[in-house]
């Protein structure tokens, strides 16, 4: 009976000794390159909430000379640090070795606006070969875009602008001081229009101080477009 014990043990040993070879040769097996690493940080950005909704990413690709990271555990990914415009994900693994890897992140929201063909001049007046449309980073600007360079044909440049910048109304006057400017406003139903000298800048919407030429009046009125602006009765 002992030896047919013993018969019967000897093959679930080796059976049993077989699975721990095959499982040991699988953990060692588990091997990334830095392309492999990369990709999966990429996967793991991509099911993030902390990413800003529609924002793209851009990730940077781990440097093949760091050679092949072995792990016999799930990776484990997370950002080190906030996230803004930039981000970083850090790779870590606990065993057979602890190690970490750091994989930098860019994010853009891409949008149409108006960008400069050329270097524009602090003062300049506005032309239409000086403009176009094309796309900008939405979290890089800074200030109020314009959509369609046709509605600043003829504003004043308040700062300097380099070739392919986005312009945006911070960087103009659509009405200077000094400007002659057209009021209008409806009075009754009928359009009322004068003119009048602009008493400081202003951008769309601004609310500035306009001097009617005929009355010699001060009033205040919106700035509505470029040397135009709007009254209410």
């Amino acid at each position: 009976m002992k030896m047919y014990d013993n018969f019967l043990k000897y093959p679930l040993l080796c059976a049993l000794s077989a699975a721990v070879f095959c499982a040991a040769f699988s953990l060692q097996a588990a091997s990334f390159s830095p392309q492999q690493l990369t990709a999966a940080a990429k996967e793991w950005l991509e099911q993030q909430k902390e990413i800003p909704q529609g924002a793209q990413s851009q990730i940077s690709t781990l440097d093949s000379r760091l050679g092949h990271k072995t792990c016999d555990q799930p990776l484990q990914f997370s950002f080190a640090g906030p996230v803004g415009n930039q981000a970083t994900v850090q790779i870590r693994c606990q065993s057979p070795q602890t190690w970490q890897l750091f994989v930098a992140v860019r994010f853009s929201q891409q949008t149409e606006a108006v960008l400069s063909l050329r270097n524009i001049a602090l003062g300049s007046l506005i032309t239409a070969d000086m403009l176009t449309l094309g796309q900008a980073d939405l979290r890089l600007t800074r200030g109020s875009l314009i959509k369609n360079p046709a509605s600043v044909l003829g504003a004043r440049v308040k700062r300097s602008l380099s070739a392919g910048q986005v312009v945006t109304l911070q960087d103009l006057c659509l009405v200077c001081k000094g400007d002659i400017v057209t009021i209008s406003g409806l009075n009754n139903g009928l359009e009322v229009r004068a003119v009048g000298i602009a008493q400081m800048d202003g951008i769309l919407g601004d609310q500035i101080q306009v001097t009617n030429r005929q009355s010699n009046r001060t009033i205040v009125a919106e700035v509505v477009a470029v040397k135009k602006v709007a009254i209410k009765f």
